[in-house]
């Protein structure tokens, strides 16, 4: 196990047809409700259950800030055209 620092564990069992049952507790804790979207990842030997939203907006955090970083990067390698081409001048 990694270093997460669990609040809760419980035991759940797979029906027959793979279904498992999120218990109140936990439900209520996490505000899901019915028909609620979740997304199942399987992480090497580990099954990571989150809510849609929250994949969204992480995914949205990822874009944007690789986004921003090609951005940043295009800006550097101008600047350094512009100042490489300064020193020459001066030459």
């Amino acid at each position: 196990m990694n270093d997460t620092k669990y609040e809760k564990i419980r035991t759940v069992t797979v029906n027959e047809r793979g279904q498992i049952v999120i218990p109140e507790d936990v439900r209520k804790d996490l505000h899901l409700k019915k028909a609620s979207t979740m997304v199942l990842i399987k992480k090497g030997e580990e099954l990571v259950l989150r809510k849609e939203a929250d994949i969204l907006e992480d995914l949205e955090d990822t874009f944007w800030k690789g986004v921003a970083q090609h951005s940043l990067e295009n800006a550097w390698s101008k600047e350094d055209e512009i100042w490489d081409k300064i020193y020459q001048e001066q030459k």
